[in-house]
């Protein structure tokens, strides 16, 4: 069984937590370096497909990006193989994946017999990983064409600093709930637990919340020691940004709510009181 990864040039903690987390490490391992990253498919297609011809692969995995689906659907369609976006874990010698469907609401198990395989996979928790590196393997440097003349221009955004909330072992997520607090009064109660503050979607677009601190699938993906959900009803988008968690304590006045089902301890009650009565806890 022989693997390729498909990377950008540099460390990949994500990744190399992924291949651990799917004991790949004992698989042949070869790693193919996208250097630098192309703006557009058609500048690595043609060079990977022959790359492929001369050292071929059971499986290529691409990196979590709409660049990395691209690739998987359209390198399997040219090498007559199978591809899966968005992959989140993979038995490689049975050839089965997983992988959300629903808005996150359904996990589907499929097992793909075509080869190449070709994945992309699901965008992983945005921590920092250290002890998390690449095993030793093959080498091999992608190079990307000049770009195709359909393409106009291109403008490059400067990545910015990593937000707080990426870096925090404790964080407190607050949902609509049933009580209403201005995000002065949540930012104060996450400090007295020492906790940096997200929010569901949900309360983000009824306004008054940084935008920047949405939690789930179209957010934040957080891994901390410990996540408070507070106020929300753990809907399947939500809960995939704090799925890597620890440790997770749920606070819903809805006995039924699904929040509390992924949860390690779940309190009955409206959320506000609840923190208000930790906080002076962990004042005293």
């Amino acid at each position: 069984m022989k693997i390729v990864v498909i990377t950008e040039s540099g460390e990949c903690a994500a990744l190399a937590g992924w291949i651990a987390e799917n004991a790949l490490n004992a698989a042949e391992l070869e790693r193919w370096t996208l250097d630098p990253m192309p703006d557009v498919a058609e500048q690595v297609l043609d060079a990977l497909a022959a790359q492929w011809l001369l050292t071929p692969a059971d499986i290529l995995i691409f990196p979590a990006c709409a660049l990395g689906d691209e690739l998987a659907t359209r390198l399997a369609w040219r090498l007559h193989g199978g591809s899966v976006c968005q992959v989140q874990t993979l038995n490689a010698q049975q050839g089965l994946v997983t992988k959300s469907h629903w808005g996150n609401a359904l996990t589907a198990r499929l097992q793909i017999t075509a080869r190449p395989l070709c994945l992309s996979l699901v965008r992983q928790p945005e921590t920092s990983a250290p002890g998390n590196v690449l095993p030793a393997m093959v080498e091999r440097r992608i190079a990307p064409t000049t770009p195709p003349g359909w393409l106009d221009s291109v403008e490059s955004i400067d990545r910015v600093t990593a937000h707080p909330l990426l870096q925090a072992g404790r964080v407190l997520v607050v949902g609509q709930g049933r009580s209403d607090a201005d995000a002065e009064k949540i930012t104060a109660l996450g400090k007295e637990f020492g906790a940096e503050v997200g929010y569901s979607r949900a309360r983000v677009m009824n306004g008054g919340f940084d935008a920047e601190r949405v939690i789930g699938i179209s957010g934040h993906l957080l891994a901390p020691d410990v996540c408070i959900v507070a106020g929300a009803s753990g809907a399947a988008a939500l809960m995939a940004g704090i799925r890597q968690s620890r440790f997770v304590v749920a606070i819903n006045s809805d006995a039924r709510a699904p929040v509390f089902s992924q949860a390690d301890v779940g309190i009955v009650d409206d959320w506000l009181p609840v923190l208000e009565a930790l906080a002076a806890i962990a004042e005293n």
